[in-house]
């Protein structure tokens, strides 16, 4: 019994050492190739976006987050149709990937995931939306993403509102603005299996499987084997109950 307990002592003491400490928000968005939103923007625009795909599915950006209180669907919005086609980067506060998936790799797959995170110590709010070419050609599955930031911070004593600068802001008297610092973030983009697992996480519950099972065959080892010493401390105790009552 004693050999057993310094054991678990000891596994206690190194699982600490063995996990880090994780201090980050993410964005997720799952989504079917041919079931999204379309949207017209001209080959001019889209050419000079970043691809995310098959070999290179992660990369790390920054943006300015939009003014304080600013709504997250009022990001970076133009009134005027026609003044899409300025994009991208024309608004600091948003940013758009072209999400390639005919790579032969992932032809089998038919729902993906767009994984966005970033330092819980930023004050910032993500939204990702998903989009399809309007004129896409029926072989193609390429999709757009856009994503877009909001300062998600507390307003310190002493700072006052101003009027936004640029149409693509909130109202006055909802929007805060000073500068603050650009937010980092990592984006994700690969397939799922059987529509709910990542592929980056198959490797972990390949990993976790075995363990599990083992670990559920040999618990009824270790309840045969821990039983043993409970009954024993059972019957100690019941000895010392009974010599107690004839001491009386």
């Amino acid at each position: 019994m004693m050999w057993f307990s310094q054991r678990a002592f000891q596994v206690y003491t190194l699982l600490p050492l063995l996990c880090h400490q994780v201090a980050a928000n993410t964005e997720i968005i799952n989504f079917l190739p041919s079931r999204e939103h379309t949207i017209d923007l001209s080959s001019a625009v889209v050419g000079n976006w970043s691809n995310l795909h098959h070999s290179d599915n992660e990369r790390q950006w920054a943006l300015q987050p939009a003014a304080l209180h600013t709504p997250l669907h009022q990001v970076c919005e133009i009134d005027d149709e026609t003044a899409l086609s300025e994009r991208p980067f024309s608004c600091p506060h948003e940013l758009w990937v072209i999400l390639d998936l005919d790579d032969k790799e992932w032809e089998s797959y038919t729902t993906f995931t767009l994984r966005l995170s970033w330092a819980a110590s930023a004050p910032a709010d993500f939204s990702i939306e998903i989009y399809s070419p309007e004129a896409q050609a029926p072989t193609t599955r390429s999709k757009y993403a856009r994503i877009r930031v909001v300062n998600a911070g507390v307003l310190t004593p002493g700072a006052r509102p101003q009027v936004p600068r640029t149409s693509s802001d909130a109202p006055a008297n909802l929007a805060v603005e000073y500068e603050p610092d650009s937010v980092p973030f990592i984006v994700i983009l690969e397939p799922l299996y059987l529509g709910v697992l990542p592929a980056s996480l198959l490797p972990t519950v390949c990993f976790l499987i075995p363990i599990l099972l083992v670990a559920a065959m040999s618990v009824p080892f270790a309840i045969a084997y821990l039983d043993t010493f409970v009954r024993q401390a059972r019957e100690d105790l019941t000895r010392k109950m009974a010599l107690g009552k004839k001491e009386r």
